[in-house]
């Protein structure tokens, strides 16, 4: 019986550890309903904004804007 002891505390104290990572880790709610509303607003005109182009004009070299 105290060999299945010594087996269960370790045991234990993973299932317990990974319980309070889980619990540690879980997204916190906002504090009020209007900062929770006032960030989506912020997070949809983010992603309304267009995306930069992917196509790049070659550098300018200084010796042909003298000529």
């Amino acid at each position: 019986m105290q060999v299945l002891a010594w087996l269960l505390i370790p045991l234990v104290a993973t299932v317990l550890g990974i319980a309070w990572v889980v619990w540690r880790s879980r997204e916190p709610k906002p504090v009020d309903p209007e900062q929770g509303m006032e960030e989506m607003a912020r997070f949809r005109a983010a992603m309304e904004k267009p995306l930069p182009s992917l196509h790049r004009e070659p550098p300018v070299d200084d010796a042909d804007l003298d000529r």
